[in-house]
């Protein structure tokens, strides 16, 4: 007593079925992951370079004597290739510290995922005096008119 060909057939068609669709399905999941990854790669870049060039703006605003940062946040968004602006959240701050070194924090966090987040730490060793500042070494005198 054995199985019809056309049980058989089915049994096996069944079988194949499965298989593919367990494979359809590891295979779309690994896409949606790695599409998730490859966003995220994408908010973390934008919020980087976003946080580079507000240190870059800072640092110019500080490196001349007399300048100064109040602490700020800033609610804005940052645009990503193909998706919709990323909301963020940017905050600045600034310090002299007891050395004379000016020390400044940026923080850009996604308002959509705090998980989402750079903070960039810069330090100005030295200020510059403002331009066209004559200086004097500190000692010396002029010599006065007339000598030989």
């Amino acid at each position: 007593m054995g199985t019809s060909a056309k049980v058989a057939t089915l049994l096996e068609t069944t079988i194949a079925v499965g298989i593919l669709a367990t494979v359809a399905g590891g295979t779309l999941g690994v896409s949606a992951m790695a599409t998730r990854a490859a966003a995220g790669a994408a908010e973390r870049a934008a919020l980087q370079s976003a946080a580079e060039r507000e240190m870059r703006v800072a640092l110019d605003v500080l490196k001349y004597q007399g300048g100064a940062l109040a602490p700020a946040a800033v609610s804005t968004s940052l645009p990503l290739a193909g998706a919709s602006p990323l909301p963020v959240q940017m905050s600045v701050q600034s310090a002299v510290r007891a050395d004379g070194t000016t020390s400044v924090t940026i923080g850009v966090v996604s308002t959509s995922d705090s998980t989402e987040r750079t903070i960039l730490y810069g330090t100005l060793d030295r200020r510059a005096p403002l331009p066209g500042t004559v200086l004097r070494a500190p000692g010396l005198v002029p010599a006065p008119t007339g000598a030989p």
